[in-house]
């Protein structure tokens, strides 16, 4: 469907422009941090997953335009979970009054003069939280990065997304399945990107220049769109052009058919129920305390749901997908991992030799103990004289889960499009997974002070390059940066650090991430 009227304003010349949807009408809000930027927030892009619509894929938004003109002041965050080892007071709290099922929003934001020009690139964020918990608010104010964007004539729009999670997205398996679409988080999540493809002209946005950015959950998802029903729609089928992974994500991915519907039970049960179609029944609020119950007891590192094999959109996990050449192969990247990944992920107590092999049954309940022993004994060997890249057990078990979870995904997106990528580590400080956002998201102290704001700044107009040319070095000339190699057969990397930025060999490239992309431990 095509918007009836592509965009009107105001009867009084000096409010802020109203965009038709043709289903509803939205007016812009004047951004309280910088007055030449708009804002349009909680725009519905698809009808509320509630009553026979829950854990189903998304269906288009209704019509709302008898309501008059939104303008934003009403939307909700998609119902939370937190895992005890992170939180425990949150773990056990009730459901927060901004918590909804009604929750399929997106923000939109861009400066005046873009949005009069029109035809600039666009930025969609994918928010991170383990796929339990946050919302499109995470990561902050976009006007750094658009500021960055206005430093070339024609800016940027940037578009930031909810997306149903926990039990209400990523449910899948053969119980579930009967009545259930798997991974429907992700197709929020394609909606989105279609959304884009429709309506962002409206904004000021070219639809053909789309650049994809997420961080830790949300860069895992991006992964599994570029590889979304193993490739086999086509290349340049996707709704969007380019995308900037970064730490991506996947916590648990040997999830069988029987894990799965284990899980399924686990949620229907603490519901109170024995069917999906009894839960659909259900209150909202019992329905969200369920969630949380079923995610508090998660183990150390772990948050319970993520995006699972399905047999449609994931049919295989995603290291063999990249391996076999199972995704489209036009998308655009840039691909990243911080310096230090696992440590927010690896339990205190793992102080001795035994934690690795306790930890790798927790991870692969399924492992055989042929492929344990390989592991522990050949991969990550308990020898801590130097030798290896750890001198401690709390060390080895980071280590296995920095690469196993996040920073090998970096890489196999890298070598499945032929090394012809680019490729950053951050390790500004300590490195940890995560730290790397507000850097992205810097906005010149206004919200979140970085320890460096030149690296901050450095990062944003490479990006904005990428977003706006299809290379990060477009502008480098003008702009006083580096050369930014491609990843090529060498692994080269971007080092961001707190006091210097350089090129190096990308940790990533050894044969411990070469044998977990074989999916052996399944």
């Amino acid at each position: 469907m095509v918007a009836f009227v592509l965009a009107v304003t105001s009867a009084c010349s000096s409010d802020p422009p109203v965009v038709d949807l043709g289903y509803a009408l939205h007016q812009a809000k004047i951004s309280s941090e910088n007055a030449s930027y708009l804002t349009f927030p909680n725009i519905r892009y698809a009808a509320p997953p509630i009553g026979s619509l829950r854990f189903s894929a998304p269906q288009p938004p209704l019509d709302n335009r008898s309501a008059g003109i939104q303008d934003g002041s009403y939307g909700k965050i998609c119902p939370q979970g937190t895992p005890a080892w992170s939180n425990a007071t949150l773990a056990i709290a009730p459901p927060g009054p901004t918590e909804s099922e009604d929750c399929l929003f997106l923000d939109i934001t861009v400066s005046e003069s873009t949005f009069k020009q029109g035809g600039a690139p666009v930025v969609v964020w994918i928010h991170g939280g383990g796929y339990i918990m946050r919302s499109k608010a995470v990561g902050g104010s976009p006007i750094g990065i658009l500021d960055r964007s206005s430093e070339h004539a024609e800016g940027a729009v940037f578009v930031a997304i909810n997306y149903r999670l926990g039990a209400f997205g990523w449910m899948s398996g053969p119980l579930f399945q009967k009545s259930g679409t798997a991974n429907a988080g992700l197709l929020d999540q394609r909606m989105t990107f279609e959304w884009v493809q429709k309506y962002i002209h409206l904004f000021g946005g070219d639809c053909e220049r789309v650049t994809v950015l997420g961080e830790s959950a949300g860069a895992g998802a991006i992964m599994h769109h570029i590889t979304a029903y193993g490739g086999k729609q086509g290349p340049g089928k996707l709704p969007f052009q380019q995308a900037i992974i970064q730490s991506p994500s996947i916590h648990n991915p040997t999830k069988s058919p029987e894990l799965e519907d284990e899980l399924t039970k686990s949620f229907l049960d603490a519901a109170g129920v024995t069917t999906l179609d009894e839960a659909r029944e259900l209150s909202s609020e019992a329905l969200m305390v369920a969630n949380k119950k079923v995610i508090a007891p998660a183990a150390f590192g772990l948050y319970i749901f993520q995006p699972t094999i399905d047999g449609d959109y994931i049919p295989d996990i995603l290291g063999r997908l990249l391996l076999h050449g199972s995704f489209d192969p036009t998308i655009n990247i840039i691909s990243a991992h911080n310096s230090n990944e696992g440590y927010v992920y690896t339990d205190p107590a793992a102080t001795n030799s035994s934690a690795l092999s306790t930890y790798l049954k927790i991870f692969f309940p399924t492992i055989s103990p042929s492929v344990l022993d390989y592991v522990s004994q050949v991969l990550y060997p308990a020898i801590y004289d130097g030798s290896q890249p750890y001198t401690t057990p709390f060390e080895r078990l980071d280590l296995l889960i920095s690469e196993m979870m996040i920073v090998c995904n970096s890489r196999y997106i890298s070598t499945a499009k032929g090394n012809q990528t680019w490729n950053y580590m951050f390790s500004v400080g300590t490195g940890h997974h995560g730290a790397d956002v507000v850097y992205t998201f810097y906005d010149g102290g206004f919200n979140d002070p970085v320890a460096n704001a030149t690296v901050a700044e450095m990062m944003q107009r490479y990006f904005m390059s990428f977003m706006s040319t299809g290379d990060p070095n477009a502008f480098v000339e003008e702009e006083g940066l580096g050369m930014w190699p491609k990843y090529g057969s060498e692994a080269s990397v971007v080092d961001f650090n707190g006091t210097f930025v350089d090129i190096r060999e990308d940790p990533a490239k050894d044969s411990r991430c070469d044998w977990w992309q074989l999916g052996l431990y399944l």
